[in-house]
């Protein structure tokens, strides 16, 4: 899938379209022969001993083949409702593919997140079962001469017999009562360790964003004395200046997840309880959990602009914040564009990785003839596969908004002499590059030549 929005840059949103509808029929189709297969069969089916995986088996295929219908319904249904807006994106992945080509090593970064988040979580988990398991500090019993602040005497009588000492000499001794550790304090800490690993886990991500951002601006604007590897700058650049920027616009994303997710735990709790709660109080948890959600989504797009415009200015994370705001508004037409039809292109990537892994997993998984369950081992393939060409195609995603971002920043800060004129972004909603100064067709490109 790279290599094809790499190479086939000018036709890949046809080619997307083509693909992901024929594979979508062809997959729904094979899910159904499936069913059908395992429906005409279990009559004649004579070990009784795996007639119960044989029904589950018909049953979850059956369920399957209909979700896969309803799927391929709405994704056809969108196809053809975008293939007039194809036009808009030839520019687009052109300049996406171009810079990708001469920053290959972005292709890494992905995995270097993944490599770093699985750190994070195994020395998360290791402090939490730390915590969790915390008993009397680690001094063994019979030498703690303090215990709840008492001072406690005793008799070593090890010491007194290697010494020679009178074994008749009166020695006062006192009876130690054994003390149970309860941490309290570190039980109910609990909701330390939850924000530690979101805010943890939300830094993580936004570092990848900022090195993703710095190193495409840094192509962009590279001069003479650019650095021959735009990811190792903007790898430097980040830990020596930008990591309380990050640190800041991660820490946003979590003060609004944070609420999300208890009024989730609260909404699960009342959803357990039917009887218990009411109607409004359910449907209040709703609007919340939605209006965070939100909340939380339009952070995160913005701490992603925000990062590109640090990485162009140099300046702190509010000015970026509020110079990326401004941009987005000032163009909400392109970036609607952008954010609409190029994602659902990309999506539609994603869908030809997944339908294509299952296929490929089912036709595998049925000529295995020990197996006889292999519903969910499909399922599982599915789910895998897409959330790997989710992590690999999202960078396309980063690079488009952040390309974009330094066309707008080049307008605003150098005017008709900047390099935006000669870039193939420029070209998005039908303008060329060439005659620019001389179109008069549309008022929203006049005023974004005057800014």
């Amino acid at each position: 899938m790279v290599s094809i929005l790499h190479l086939l840059a000018t036709l890949v949103s046809w080619i997307f379209m083509i693909i992901v509808s024929v594979v979508s029929i062809a997959g729904t189709a094979l899910l159904w022969y499936t069913y059908h297969e395992l429906h005409t069969k279990k009559k004649d089916f004579s070990e009784t001993l795996f007639l119960s995986e044989s029904l589950k088996n018909e049953t979850a295929f059956l369920w399957y083949s209909i979700i896969a219908t309803i799927i391929t319904i709405i994704l056809l249904l969108l196809v053809w409702v975008m293939r007039s807006r194809v036009s808009f994106l030839a520019a687009l992945f052109k300049e996406t593919a171009h810079c990708l080509g001469s920053i290959p090593a972005l292709f890494l970064q992905p995995i270097i997140t993944f490599f770093f988040l699985i750190l994070f979580f195994t020395f998360w988990s290791l402090v939490v079962v730390c915590l969790a398991t915390a008993n009397y500090p680690g001094i063994p019993f019979k030498t703690n001469f303090f215990i709840n602040g008492t001072p406690q005497h005793r008799v070593d009588n090890a010491a007194i017999q290697a010494q020679n000492i009178n074994k008749s000499t009166n020695l006062k001794s006192y009876i130690l009562d054994p003390v149970e550790f309860d941490p309290m304090w570190v039980k109910s800490m609990w909701w330390m360790c939850l924000i530690c690993l979101i805010w943890g886990s939300e830094f993580i991500l936004g570092c990848q964003q900022m090195t993703i951002a710095g190193a495409v601006s840094h192509w962009y604007f590279r001069g003479s004395n650019a650095h021959p590897s735009p990811v190792l700058y903007s790898i430097g650049k980040l830990l020596k200046y930008h990591l309380g920027s990050v640190a800041k616009g991660s820490f946003l994303i979590t003060l609004f997840k944070i609420p999300r997710l208890i009024l989730t735990y609260l909404h699960a709790k009342l959803s357990s309880r039917a009887e218990k709660g009411s109607d409004c109080a359910k449907c209040g948890l709703k609007c919340g959990i939605c209006c965070f959600y939100c909340l939380e989504k339009f952070i995160r797009y913005l701490n992603h602009n925000a990062y590109t415009i640090i990485t162009i200015e140099r300046c702190h994370f509010c000015k970026a914040a509020a110079r990326a705001f401004s941009t987005i508004v000032n163009n909400a037409l392109q970036v609607a564009t952008i954010n609409s039809v190029g994602d659902f292109i990309l999506f539609l990537g994603k869908c030809i990785v997944t339908a294509v892994t299952g296929i490929i997993g089912l036709l595998l998984l049925k000529r295995n003839s020990d197996l006889h369950f292999f519903a969910v081992p499909t399922l599982v393939i599915c789910i895998y596969s897409f959330f790997i060409a989710h992590c690999i195609l999202s960078l396309y995603e980063m690079v488009v908004d952040s390309l974009f971002l330094c066309v707008c920043e080049d307008r605003n800060m150098n005017g008709s002499d900047g390099r935006w004129k000669n870039s193939r972004l420029a070209e998005l909603g039908g303008h060329k590059s060439g005659n620019r100064e001389n179109e008069h067709d549309g008022a929203e490109l006049q005023d974004l030549q005057e800014k």
